[in-house]
């Protein structure tokens, strides 16, 4: 989608968007200063003073043959009280699905409504940008038969002061890249498993680092077991053929990663971890058949990772300072077979501790505490690992929301305020010391599982014994906001690119202090 900031006096496309706000008899700034211009065609239509401002309400008005003016798109904010980045999403994804559905071009979209409203601007071209994007995707590649040719997006102008225009470049470069991430971790989820498999994602990876001039690294099971990933071995047993693990690196050492703890200016980096099952079937712990086809979405963490790593080279390319980043994406298939994992078997993890499998269908905390003990040799700053973890944090939170856990916990909370802000919703969940117990083993070091309550926290204590010492460390369980069964803000059901935008901020804020 075509998205640039315009002057907005200049603007002499197909039709205008302008906001307005529920129960209030004055129109927004922009409309009326529109209206005494260049409207006098709608100024006394009665659908105009009759139009209700209600949330993601939307009436359109065409000038008569001959009149020389764009059409209008009216789209309703609901309550001021109320308006939020939130409300502003949403009302963008409406006004680019009235466009589409009319088949517009070209289309305005004023910003002088956000007068007298808490939000700035540049805050309100980030988001407009973003949504506009994500409202107009569609995974339709697999498609051979289509009942019409499908409506294309609309080339967005977002109008803004003059004075403001260079100013708030930045902010849309940054959406941009952000879009274009997002949509890319949605369509590695939305791909089926046996399109979308561990090496698809490890081309994927290459691809990313042949655009941007990032080190990557593929390895396969030999070498996996090589570097002593007995759990994350564990769960790829049955199907060797199917392992990967995927290195991203944005600035590798001159060497490239084999020895890669330093950049090429010593730069600790910031490593960030995505769970990659490509299809999780339980393995012998076999999940129901009900719904098993949405498992295809187990690699939603691999998928943010990717997507993320895609947006920072794209922010690389717009210029300005940027943080070293480390991905570390471990991918298998979780299945049965005659080689398969069972449970009670006992295997050495990567950090030497022994870990008794309980139920191998709790697989992603075997390849993500292997991950972690090899983040360990970057000597990080921090790591953030994601990933569609357990079916207790949807029991939890529920779908819509992503469980986060941190040491310290400042920084749960600094991400749960950034997903507030942009859209990816997450809650600050407890590392109680108390419930370490569950995880004791009677035969090896820890097992996998413990009880069933309290599943979500379980997970995120495992992990965490396998945390380099005293380093900030951030874990997102996304099981639920990552793959969407219904259609809502964020577009389509399928895969929604959650965390893309939660670590494009995060890597931002990020303190030395933390």
């Amino acid at each position: 989608m075509d998205i640039t900031l315009h002057s907005q006096g200049e603007f002499a496309g197909e039709a205008l968007v302008f906001f307005t706000f529920e129960k209030e008899t004055e129109k927004s700034p922009g409309l009326e200063a529109w209206l005494d211009t260049q409207g006098s065609w709608l100024a006394g239509n009665n659908g105009l003073t009759a139009f209700s401002g209600k949330a993601k309400s939307v009436r359109y008005f065409f000038p008569s043959s001959g009149t020389l003016s764009p059409a209008v798109i009216l789209v309703g904010l609901g309550g001021r009280k109320n308006f939020g980045l939130r409300e502003l999403r949403r009302a963008v994804a409406a006004a680019v699905s009235c466009a589409m559905d009319l088949r517009l071009v070209e289309i305005g979209l004023d910003t002088r409504f956000l007068v007298d409203t808490s939000l700035d601007t540049g805050q309100a071209v980030e988001e407009t940008a973003c949504a506009a994007m994500t409202s107009v995707y569609r995974f339709e590649r697999l498609k051979t038969e289509k009942d019409e040719p499908p409506s294309q997006p609309p080339k967005l102008h977002i109008l803004v002061d003059d004075q403001a225009e260079a100013l708030l470049k930045d902010r849309l470069d940054k959406a941009l890249a952000t879009g274009h991430g997002l949509n890319l971790a949605r369509d590695l989820v939305n791909m089926p498993a046996n399109l979308a498999t561990p090496e698809y994602l490890a081309q994927t990876a290459r691809d990313i680092a042949g655009r941007y001039g990032f080190g990557v690294e593929v390895m396969t099971a030999d070498q996996i077991e090589s570097l002593g990933m007995g759990a994350f071995a564990a769960v790829f047993q049955a199907n060797r053929d199917q392992a990967r693990l995927i290195i991203l690196d944005s600035r590798p050492g001159p060497s490239g990663l084999s020895d890669q703890p330093t950049s090429s200016d010593g730069e600790k980096p910031l490593v960030v971890i995505g769970k990659g099952i490509t299809f999780d079937t339980g393995g012998i712990s076999l999940k129901p058949s009900q719904g098993m086809e949405e498992m295809k979405g187990d690699m939603g963490g691999a998928a943010a990772v990717l997507g993320f790593f895609e947006a920072q080279g794209r922010l690389g390319q717009s210029g300005g300072d940027q943080r070293r980043l480390v991905g570390i994406i471990p991918c298998t298939e979780n299945v049965p077979g005659p080689k398969a994992v069972k449970p009670g078997d006992v295997v050495t993890t990567c950090s030497g501790k022994t870990v008794e499998i309980i139920n191998t269908d709790a697989e992603g905390r075997l390849l993500l505490c292997d991950a972690l003990s090899y983040g360990k040799g970057y000597d990080p700053m921090g790591i953030v690992d994601l990933a569609t973890l357990t079916g207790a944090m949807v029991v939890s939170l529920g779908p819509r929301i992503a469980g986060v856990f941190a040491a310290p916990e400042s920084l749960a909370e600094q991400v749960r305020r950034i997903g507030e802000r942009v859209g990816e919703s997450c809650w600050p969940m407890p590392l109680w010391e108390d419930y370490k117990d569950e995880l004791k083993s009677e035969v090896a070091d820890l097992k996998n599982v413990g009880a069933r309550e309290g599943g979500a926290i379980h997970a995120a204590l495992f992990l965490q014994r396998f945390v380099p010492e005293n380093t900030p460390w951030v874990h997102l369980d996304i099981a639920g906001p990552a793959f969407a069964k219904k259609k809502g803000d964020h577009g389509i059901a399928g895969g929604t690119g959650f965390g893309v935008r939660i670590l494009v901020d995060l890597v931002q804020e990020w303190s030395e202090e933390n």
